[in-house]
């Protein structure tokens, strides 16, 4: 099963320095369009040579479809154009797949598309239930003090769903 992802879940896993995870839980590839590459090299900051380095190995850049149908075009209209581009992309390949999304608007439009999606969190507590990681709430708290944007309703959810 492959990856497509958007900027968000990437910069997070840099954040953390746990960019491994990503290459462990999915060896099969992570995919980001031309976009998402542009927005990730954009990033100045302590986790740049991590995605760099990322950038470098395990995730490639697709280009974006050339033509949309309908029901894609109507269900990515409103979103930013990384997230456009991404849920788009995912929408084009016929092969298994899970989109990495982490902002609303895009999990919606890619759940309209029935699309498989998972965010930072799905994939932390994945890395969790495979031995990859001991714990996930530490890593989740960690992203908000590096300030990663998390609900208190997700973290809630995630203690709860993995005992922490």
């Amino acid at each position: 099963m492959i990856v497509i992802s958007n900027t968000g879940p990437l910069v997070a896993l840099a954040k953390l320095d746990r960019m491994d995870l990503l290459n462990q839980l999915v060896p099969d590839g992570v995919f980001i369009p031309h976009i998402i590459q542009r927005e990730l090299w954009a990033k100045s900051s302590f986790e740049s040579a991590a995605l760099e380095a990322a950038l470098d190995g395990f995730i490639q850049v697709r280009s974006k479809p050339e033509t949309v149908p309908v029901a894609v075009e109507l269900a990515t209209m409103y979103l930013d154009e990384g997230e456009k581009q991404v849920v788009r992309l995912a929408a084009s390949l016929d092969e298994p797949l899970f989109v990495l999304l982490d902002d609303n608007a895009g999990r919606k439009a890619a759940q309209k598309l029935d699309l498989a999606i998972t965010g930072t969190a799905g994939l932390l507590v994945s890395a969790k239930k495979q031995g990859l990681i001991p714990a996930v709430i530490p890593l989740l708290e960690a992203l908000r003090t590096h300030g990663y944007w998390l609900s208190d309703e997700l973290v809630e959810h995630v203690r709860r769903l993995v005992k922490e």
